[in-house]
């Protein structure tokens, strides 16, 4: 599948901040605020970012009229999620998609905005994930993942060598992908985007092996897995087996037996999800993944 890929920013372009996801937390809205004016941006704010209705920041409707309205708005070049938690899944059938289609412009967020990634994804927008508005709230941003934020943002080619090989090669595709639960969620619905010649980036936090497995049972049931050429596992932070320790083995057991079966080109613990050492990737774009060089070489451009 060919993606649309969305026009870079530069410094003095608007940023819009949206929470499709849960209730924005104290101090982050002027946090993000004030590290994207530090770096040259203008911001907008979504009109329902402070929005609350139990576990979400306000009704499904308001929160992807959020989206929307930046999509339309000629001044945003691109939008930036203030954090996650749960509900960017709901608002998809919200969005217009033939709208979204017209005025592509670059979605970034971590975590719970897989779901609004993976319905701009299904929908033909590629898109950037490893970053929200709460980083800035949380600490200082460790340099590999500011110098990814920016490049992504301004279209600059760059490279990360990290991880760990568990299978060996080579190949240059797609990267789509992001929070392993909600990946496996949208399977099956209309905005399970195409997996087919890609390379698949997963990452997990707080969830027993066991269930990792699940997961990736389900997507290798549902023929995901047979589709990609290439794999790349994130951290899987706090992810050790809680109940049954001395049975159920490690994330790293249950990462080396799929890519065992999958016989793809496979790195692991590759700086990318929910640990302070990640970097901001391109999602439906071309990355190179060089597992002999524990690699992945972004192009600049569109």
């Amino acid at each position: 599948m060919t993606y649309i890929i969305p026009q870079p920013v530069k410094k003095g372009d608007t940023i819009g901040l949206i929470t499709p996801s849960s209730p924005l937390m104290l101090g982050r809205l002027e946090a993000g605020i004030a590290y994207l004016e530090q770096n040259g941006f203008k911001v907008k704010v979504g009109r329902h970012n402070r929005d609350t209705l139990r576990f979400l920041a306000g009704r499904d409707e308001d929160r992807a009229q959020d989206v929307m309205d930046f999509f339309k708005d000629p001044e945003v070049k691109a939008m930036i999620a203030t954090g996650g938690g749960y509900g960017s899944q709901r608002i998809l059938p919200y969005l217009d998609y033939d709208l979204i289609r017209a005025n592509p412009k670059m979605v970034i967020g971590l975590s719970d905005t897989t779901a609004l990634h993976m319905g701009l994804l299904s929908a033909g927008l590629a898109c950037f994930t490893g970053f929200t508005m709460g980083d800035v709230a949380e600490g200082d941003i460790l340099p590999l993942h500011e110098n990814t934020l920016l490049s992504c943002l301004m279209g600059e080619a760059y490279e990360i060598s990290a991880g760990s090989a568990l299978y060996p090669g080579k190949v240059t595709a797609p990267l789509v992908g992001g929070n392993l639960d909600l990946v496996a969620t949208l399977i099956g619905t209309p905005y399970q985007p195409n997996f087919k010649g890609a390379i698949l980036l997963l990452e997990e936090v707080r969830t027993e092996p066991y269930k990792i497995d699940c997961c990736l049972s389900q997507l290798h049931l549902a023929g995901i897995l047979q589709q990609a050429v290439g794999m790349v596992f994130g951290k899987f932070e706090q992810c050790q087996a809680e109940y049954h320790p001395d049975r159920d083995g490690t994330v790293d057991d249950i990462l080396e037996e799929w890519s065992a079966r999958l016989k793809i080109p496979c790195l692991k613990d590759f700086p990318y999800g929910h640990s302070a050492t990640r970097s901001v990737l391109p999602l439906g774009k071309n990355v190179t993944l060089d597992v002999n060089q524990s690699r992945i070489t972004i192009e600049g451009g569109k």
